[in-house]
């Protein structure tokens, strides 16, 4: 059974599932591919990733729900500051699971010759 997490910025919930093993000591690690999110910036680019890392309680995020979740980002004020962007996921996800995560965000730039790492939270 899937619980609904609404978000305080986006219209798109993160969904949690039940972990069918709670028993057993699980890591996670949802590695999103992140889309075009600023349509003006073309940022992130292409390549760009999001890594949702935590050890599973009782609930896991849902797979199609986190990809909506992410998607609906695409113009929303948060991708202006990509660091930002990871913040507001890694709260919302610890609000959706109950517990702490890290949140990791591999960034590169249109226009730039770098990339960005940004890691929130620790397991």
């Amino acid at each position: 059974m899937w619980l609904t997490h609404d978000s305080a910025h986006v219209p798109a919930p993160l969904k949690t599932i039940d972990n069918a093993h709670p028993e057993l000591s699980t890591r996670i690690e949802h590695i999103v591919g992140l889309p075009i999110l600023c349509n003006r910036s073309q940022n992130p680019a292409a390549g760009s990733t999001l890594t949702i890392s935590y050890t599973a309680g009782t609930r896991i995020l849902e797979l199609f729900a986190l990809e909506e979740y992410v998607k609906a980002y695409n113009g929303h004020t948060v991708v202006r500051d990509m660091e930002f962007f990871v913040q507001v996921v890694a709260l919302d996800c610890i609000k959706a699971l109950g517990h702490d995560v890290q949140v990791s965000g591999d960034i590169m730039y249109e226009g730039l010759n770098q990339r960005q790492s940004i890691i929130v939270g620790t397991v």
